[in-house]
């Protein structure tokens, strides 16, 4: 598969290296912009290095485990770094996670310690949250010294953004403990790390099964965002928009390339169109990337997104269907370019990705290739062998992106990363005559009509098309006489109708009979893990006739 022409971009410092470099050479450069914070590269540099020796004074070792549960804030940023820079592995926790999955997450990942905040209590109350995960946070008379029947390596709870509390160690106490560590200890820490180790755990959403922790490399990291910066030639001084959240690899990963180019990026604890839009203005920003359409039409369809104001946008990054793709485009302002992507948390976030000077069905109808240091390849998904050119199987790939391990999880891993390094994605594509991968949907969402193979991405991809539809899934639903039928679930462009009737009588004609929805449900919301329509979830939404039979999604 050829490769983009974007040069040797592959990792030769690690991610505590880079915050390091930035400071001392533009220390005063703004880089990170929240609705009510900032820091200049200087700034989160010295925050990061109180952060570490606090780390350090609290017995963190190279190599350790110390998490995060927070939404993008502030207070995040000296967490993660300071915690790279103390040698260890930073475990970002969803911040969407609730007991369950923080029983399972804290226990998992034998973190230490654990930084959270109580800046958002209207929004999300960790402090609540996780006393009832920890009850022990109720009776501890030290917070420095917790001791969790559910999670016996942590011990200590840091509450950020908050008044002292009883349980929860105060950010100021954390901080104050470290003021007898100096900067070599600091430095002798972090620089015991190398690019090959694991700088951060990232857990998968877990729709379908426990979580599962994707150990990703001070080296994978920067090889699989430094695409995102070499095809859109990120320069010094920039500004990037990034919503995703830090506890994903599409927040971690662009913020660490926009570290390593000298940028700066702006983003919000919680998503708001309106603030958005705003700091878009303010700022200048030059590169979008929403990643997903819920974010991307938010922003480029509000009333106050001006095209011809707003000519210094240069990019906007969205994956979707190729109808969607030509809307997205024809928002932007005039030289603004859209580009795609193929991706996943395995891939350290980037995979393959579209060149910004293709032409533009290339950008709207594939997800580009990979950069110089990681093959891509399609694979018979039961036998693992090559496939010929142009016939679809399972994206594989290997080289700079690619992930460590599952954390803990060696069955995982082996089922995963096969003998000769290739990681199966669980995904299927193609690689077109020109040299592109064509993404066509999960392995696994895929309907077994009347004895029929249907790809539900296909039935996606057609109705897309109508004017009056912004998004739309299908899933598959048991069927007494045909094993199962397709139901599409749509969201309507704002202003736009159409019925339930109209859309079927679309499809009926011109897809083949059994491809054609059996109902149409309209919604306002959709279930979403981190950044992902959870289709599972959208069977409890099915009307009687259907839930009543049962549904069959993944």
């Amino acid at each position: 598969m050829n490769t983009l022409d974007i040069g040797d971009l592959s990792a030769t410092r690690t991610i505590t290296a880079l915050l390091r470099e930035q400071a001392a050479v533009r220390p005063d450069a703004l880089h990170a912009i929240f609705p009510d914070a900032r820091f200049t590269f200087g700034e989160l540099h010295a925050r990061a290095m109180a952060y570490a020796r606090a780390y350090i004074a609290m017995g963190v070792r190279p190599g350790d485990h110390v998490a995060t549960l927070m939404p993008n804030c502030a207070s995040w940023l000296p967490a993660y770094y300071g915690g790279l820079y103390a040698g260890a592995v930073v475990v970002a926790l969803n911040a969407r996670y609730k007991r369950q999955e923080l029983a399972f997450t804290l226990a998992h990942s034998n973190a230490r310690l654990l930084v959270t905040t109580g800046a958002f209590a209207e929004h999300v109350d960790f402090e609540a949250i996780l006393r009832s995960v920890l009850p022990e946070l109720n009776d501890t008379e030290d917070a420095s010294a917790l001791k969790a029947a559910s999670a016996p390596d942590l011990r200590a709870v840091i509450l950020c953004d908050a008044a002292p509390v009883d349980g929860f160690l105060s950010e100021d106490a954390f901080l104050a403990l470290g003021d007898g560590i100096d900067d070599e200890m600091v430095t002798a820490a972090g620089d015991a790390r190398a690019l090959g180790d694991t700088a951060a755990i990232i857990y998968t959403s877990g729709t379908t099964s426990k979580p599962k922790g994707c150990e990703l490399t001070h080296a994978s990291i920067q090889n699989s965002w430094s695409t995102f910066s070499g095809v859109v030639s990120l320069a010094a001084g920039e500004t990037v928009w990034t919503p995703m959240p830090f506890f994903h690899t599409g927040g971690i990963g662009p913020i660490t390339t926009i570290l390593s180019r000298g940028a700066a990026f702006v983003t919000q604890p919680h998503y708001q169109p309106d603030g958005v839009v705003k700091m878009v203005a303010e700022h200048r920003v030059n590169h979008l990337y929403p990643g997903f359409p819920q974010l991307a039409f938010s922003v480029i369809e509000h009333p106050e997104f001006d095209r011809e104001r707003f000519t210094f946008v240069r990019s906007l990054l969205n994956v979707g269907p190729p109808a969607m793709q030509k809307r997205i485009q024809d928002l932007l302002p005039s030289g603004a370019v859209l580009v795609n992507l193929f991706g996943m948390t395995e891939g350290s976030g980037i995979v393959t990705f579209t060149p910004v000077d293709a032409p533009y069905h290339v950008r709207a109808q594939t997800s580009g290739m990979p950069p110089p240091h990681t093959e891509v390849r399609i694979a018979d998904p039961e036998t693992n062998a090559p496939c010929p050119p142009g016939q679809p199987g399972e994206i594989q790939f290997r080289g700079g992106g690619a992930f460590k391990c599952y954390y803990a999880d060696p069955e995982a891993t082996a089922a995963t990363i096969l003998p000769e390094g290739w990681v199966r994605s669980g995904d299927q594509g193609r690689i077109n005559e020109e040299g592109y991968l064509v993404y066509l949907g999960r392995l696994k969402d895929m309907l077994k009509v009347g004895g029929e193979n249907v790809a539900a991405a296909e039935i996606e991809a057609f109705i897309q098309q109508l004017p009056e539809v912004r998004l739309v899934q299908v899933i598959g639903v048991a069927d007494d006489r045909l094993g199962e039928v397709p139901v599409a679930f749509v969201e309507l462009v704002e202003g736009r109708t159409i019925s339930e009737a109209e859309v079927i009588a679309c499809c009926d004609g011109q897809l083949a009979k059994w491809k054609v929805p059996r109902a149409v449900i309209f919604v306002d919301e959709w279930p979403m893990s981190t950044t992902k329509v959870q289709k599972f979830r959208l069977a409890e939404r099915l009307p009687p006739r259907f839930r009543d039979s049962g549904s069959r999604t993944s």
